[in-house]
């Protein structure tokens, strides 16, 4: 999601388990090339492809989490579109089969733009996390990163939340994707050197950090590290079982992802251009393999795809049925050899003929 002073970020009823036949067979076309797979990494075919939510709002912006043997969607869903407004909220939606889902909480704040919620499982609780644009009552042309904060609601049980909270630490910075090591929370924070006052995109961008935010209870929060100087953005950390991490970082400007590493405690960072652009980047792991996911621009209209991450390099393995306004995946391994994926996409259309934003689910294998 882009973000910025004077421009607009890039991002209920519930349907049955139905899948896109014709989507799902471009998918599966897609998988089978293999583009710039080696021969060590497998192919991935996506079994299932199917809409689970669309009440006619603007939905986006997806993660998806197993916790206390369910599964868990969250998503912001605006009536009034994309972009900065205070009419949007933060859905959750529960299943017990991946294939039945009903919404067990929603939250807003006032006067904010609730967007990008992320999950994490962290002291025995399930917290989405939301960055949080400050609107006032009505829809801004234009808005300051200076005034962003972090939100949170959590659950112990999957039934009874609490929240909305503000994040303690997070004035200023565009919070996203958090995970943890150690017994601490770490969150990607977007910030401006200096809180900058800043006029145009152009001046704005190389002033954007990454700062590593940490926290031992998961909602005060503490500078820990710097690991974006410039053309900072949305950042997806991975730690390894060694206790170094690895970090997949959209870079701001439309640039080439970055892959980031650190070794604990997290203080001197590497980095290495990944020669293309990730919009919305997820970064698991499946099986003994590194995973990531995004959205793609390169060599044709945005689609939400999918890479194997080998030897600090990035190596095509699935495209799914998406276009427009897309990616923002979530990730839940079911076995060595099969995933589950969320994602976001407006490339179908309603009865009226109107473009959908709407939340998908896919059910991938890996091909022998």
């Amino acid at each position: 999601m882009q973000t910025g002073s004077s421009e607009k970020p890039r991002g209920n009823h519930v349907n049955r388990r139905t899948a896109l036949a014709a989507g799902l067979a471009g998918a599966t076309a897609i998988c089978s090339a293999g583009v710039g797979r080696q021969p060590e990494l497998p192919g991935v075919r996506a079994t299932s492809v199917r809409r689970v939510f669309d009440n006619g709002e603007h939905n986006a912006f997806t993660d998806l989490v197993r916790y206390g043997g369910r599964y868990y969607l969250a998503f912001r869903s605006c009536p009034d579109g994309h972009g900065v407004h205070p009419t949007s909220s933060i859905v959750v939606l529960a299943s017990d089969d991946l294939g039945t889902w009903r919404q067990v909480h929603r939250f807003s704040v006032p006067k904010r733009d609730t967007r990008d919620p992320h999950f994490l499982v962290f002291g025995d609780k399930l917290f989405v996390y939301t960055g949080c644009w400050y609107c006032g009552d009505h829809s801004p042309k234009r808005y300051e990163i200076n005034e962003h904060l972090g939100y949170a609601a959590w659950t112990e049980d999957g039934q009874s939340w609490h929240g909305p909270k503000m994040l303690e630490g997070t004035y200023g910075h565009y919070i996203w994707r958090a995970a943890s090591r150690d017994g601490r929370a770490y969150l990607c924070g977007r910030r401006k050197r200096e809180f900058a006052r800043t006029s145009s995109r152009a001046e704005r961008d190389p002033l954007i950090e990454s700062a590593m935010l940490v926290s031992d209870d998961g909602l005060i929060w503490r500078y820990h590290a710097l690991f974006q100087e410039s053309y900072g953005d949305e950042t997806a950390f991975l730690f390894e079982p060694d206790g170094s991490v690895l970090a997949v970082a959209r870079s701001g400007g439309g640039r080439n992802a970055v892959l980031c590493r650190a070794p604990k405690p997290y203080q001197q960072w590497s980095r290495r251009d990944l020669g293309r652009y990730i919009g919305g980047p997820m970064l698991v792991r499946w099986g003994n393999r590194y995973f990531v996911g995004g959205r793609k621009t390169a060599g044709g209209p945005p689609v939400t795809t999918f890479y194997w991450l080998n030897n600090g390099r990035l190596h095509e393995a699935l495209t799914l049925p998406s276009g427009g306004d897309n990616s923002y995946p979530g990730f839940v391994e079911l076995s060595p050899t099969r995933a589950v994926v969320s994602y976001y996409s407006s490339h179908e259309k309603d009865n009226r003929g109107r473009t959908r934003t709407a939340i998908y689910l896919a059910e991938l294998e890996l091909l022998a």
